[in-house]
């Protein structure tokens, strides 16, 4: 017997007086860099900056770094519940960071275990699995939802330069960098971004740092809270 189930659901808004900013993209986008270099200019200017990524440095972020990194093997819907689990144990303390006023600063979040989580099935009915795993990523829940970012900024580098600047970093190799698996991540980023346009601001990777670091502090600044 099958049955339907239908229901409508918004994200868990940021109620607090903090901003909270996520950089997304494939690997080699610049995201670390340029969540660094948001963090300087914040604080030059007097604001207070909490820092934080996923997988985060704790010890389920610890575990999942050994599967990325090949050390250690588990089934791949096994392995996006653990950054599910991740982000969960991460929920209190960033919450209290945008409670104290300070902008909070995120090296990926969510969007990520959307994009690489489908990118890990193989011929998939798009907005069929990605609803199902905004559901299972407590992203749209009817529970313990994690809390929305006030604005996801989409480093857009195409795959190819990625891959060139992967292959210039002094790093070990991860799960997911290889020209094919950015090739998909990047296609359910583009329907992310198509499917929660009001979520993402999508900036020009490809430019000198320094335009792009400026972008994205006139991006910051302009938020309301």
């Amino acid at each position: 017997m099958n049955y339907h189930i239908e229901f409508d659901l918004d994200f868990k808004r940021n109620p607090y007086k903090g901003k909270f900013i996520v950089f997304e993209g494939i690997d080699a986008a610049g995201k670390t860099t340029h969540v660094n270099d948001l963090a300087s200019m914040l604080e030059k200017q007097g604001e207070k900056v909490f820092l934080t990524k996923n997988p985060t440095d704790g010890e389920i972020g610890k575990f999942i770094r050994h599967v990325l990194t090949g050390k250690t093997k588990i089934p791949s819907v096994s392995f996006q519940f653990l950054f599910s689990a991740d982000r969960n144990a991460q929920q209190k303390d960033l919450i209290e960071h945008l409670k104290s006023g300070e902008t909070v600063i995120s090296d990926r979040y969510f969007w990520s275990a959307i994009a690489y989580g489908l990118a890990d099935r193989e011929d998939v009915d798009m907005d069929r699995t990605g609803q199902v795993l905004l559901y299972s990523q407590s992203v749209l829940s009817a529970f313990d939802q994690h809390i929305l970012p006030d604005r996801t900024i989409f480093l857009d580098v195409p795959v190819e330069i990625a891959v060139n600047r992967l292959k210039n970093m002094n790093k070990v190799k991860e799960l997911y960098e290889d020209q094919d698996k950015l090739a998909k991540i990047y296609k359910v980023y583009m329907w992310l971004i198509k499917r929660f346009p009001q979520e993402f601001t999508k900036i020009d990777g490809t430019k000198p740092e320094k335009e792009v670091a400026d972008a994205v502090l006139s991006l910051v600044k302009s938020l309301k809270k």
